[in-house]
């Protein structure tokens, strides 16, 4: 990641973050799609790590909207370790064959979803909508519209509801009427 010294922070996080979703996009699909086996996606789990961590970081520049992607990666990140954790039972029992056996099965299982998990990650357009997202320039507060008054057909129907029948016995009393109480 190289940044620009003569660039503000949120600058360089728009030059510099699209590139890095690109590149990891493409490791994600090296690693995944590629059919590698398990222990080679060890690295791809780092790379989640540091993706995710260097958005973080930049996360004051991005708002609230970059928890989405955020949690995609959480997603992804979890369905990695999963995968992580099982090899190293599977290493720590590779004496016993009956239990290795059964942990290679749910390895197997555990690849497979992290396969789907990557599938949905990388479905269609992905990677374009985080790179222009995080291309974006979200620091400038989003203009909201000007408030406008009520219509006069609002308030007609808001007078009438309040000065409706059946509130004319406690009106037509007349004591003053606050709420459900008489005074």
């Amino acid at each position: 990641m190289k940044l620009k010294p003569s660039q503000s922070a949120a600058e360089n996080a728009r030059l510099v973050l699209p590139k890095m979703a690109r590149k990891y996009f493409e490791a994600g699909r090296k690693a995944i799609e590629g059919k590698r086996p398990p222990d080679e996606l060890h690295g791809f789990r780092l790379e989640t790590k540091r993706f995710r961590y260097t958005l973080e970081l930049f996360r004051p520049f991005y708002g609230p909207q970059l928890d989405r992607y955020l949690k995609a990666l959480r997603e992804l990140q979890s369905a990695l370790g999963k995968v992580s954790d099982y090899q190293a039972i599977q290493r720590v029992l590779a004496s016993d064959p009956e239990l290795e056996a059964q942990i290679e099965h749910a390895l197997k299982g555990k690849v497979k979803d992290l396969r789907h998990s990557w599938r949905a990650f990388d479905s269609e357009g992905q990677l374009k909508r985080w790179r222009t997202y995080l291309a974006g320039d979200h620091t400038k507060p989003r203009r909201k519209s000007p408030a406008r008054a009520p219509s006069k057909k609002v308030a007609i129907r808001a007078a009438s509801s309040i000065f409706s029948s059946k509130n004319e016995p406690e009106l037509r009393s007349g004591r003053p009427v606050l709420g459900s109480f008489r005074f």
